[in-house]
């Protein structure tokens, strides 16, 4: 952060970017991540401003919050302490820790640039629409003109504020995720889900058995058992009559 402001002072613009990945206790999870919001609220926009939130439980054990800010240097500095402070009182700690730099010299300049040009241009443009014994169709020619630089400085306008904003706050990214326990309540899930389904599988797998027998006991007292019975008399009747 510091190295910003010396960059800035010496003619470089460079947008600084942090991301921070704290790992917390599961219940300190979504409320450490509100409570780096109010701050940023507290704060005012012009310290600091809130660009994206979110927070998730995937289960139980399993819960996670993301928040995304835009910092002035000397306020995130103190931020930063207070977050770091917000970890060890929730007994977490800080997984990962990253900086990225973009040097937005050249586009400031340039830009900077485009916009003097474009503000002279105007200025001679304006000149010459004061011009008395202008024809009407230069004249038409020239408001034409002078509409198309007038979009053209407040577009760069836009740019120029759009990029000096990125270097004089820094976007900040923390991520916020539960600590992995060695036990919890979710590792003898799958052996539930288990005994769950083995009960289902075997409830299933009677239920067909006893529509089987519903089926086939019609047939077995009307049709098969009779029909054994007088294969065996007529079985036994020839083997008589060959006797």
């Amino acid at each position: 952060m510091e190295r910003k402001e010396a960059s800035e002072t010496s003619g470089t613009f460079l947008a600084y970017r942090y991301g921070y990945g704290l790992e917390l206790p599961v219940a300190s999870v979504k409320a450490t991540a509100d409570k780096h919001m109010q701050v940023c609220q507290d704060a005012g926009p012009t310290k600091c401003q809130v660009m994206g939130s979110n927070a998730n439980a995937y289960s139980e054990d399993d819960v996670r919050a993301n928040l995304s800010l835009r910092a002035e240097p000397e306020w995130l500095k103190t931020f930063v302490a207070g977050m770091q402070k917000d970890i060890e009182t929730a007994k977490g700690r800080l997984a990962s820790s990253n900086t990225s730099v973009e040097d937005l010299t050249r586009s400031i300049l340039d830009t900077d640039a485009r916009l003097k040009a474009q503000t002279t241009l105007r200025t001679r443009l304006e000149g010459l629409l004061e011009t008395r014994d202008a024809k009407l169709p230069d004249l038409l020619a020239l408001e034409r003109e002078l509409a198309r630089v007038q979009a053209e400085i407040e577009s760069a306008t836009a740019n120029l504020k759009a990029l000096r904003a990125r270097v004089s706050m820094s976007v900040v990214d923390i991520s916020y995720s539960s600590q992995r326990q060695a036990v919890t309540r979710g590792a003898f899930s799958p052996v539930g889900d288990a005994l769950k389904d083995f009960m289902r599988t075997l409830s299933e797998g009677l239920s067909g058995v006893i529509y089987f027998v519903a089926a086939i006991l019609p047939w077995l007292l009307l049709v098969i058992i009779p029909g054994l019975f007088l294969l065996r008399w007529f079985w036994r009747r020839r083997k008589t009559s060959k006797s």
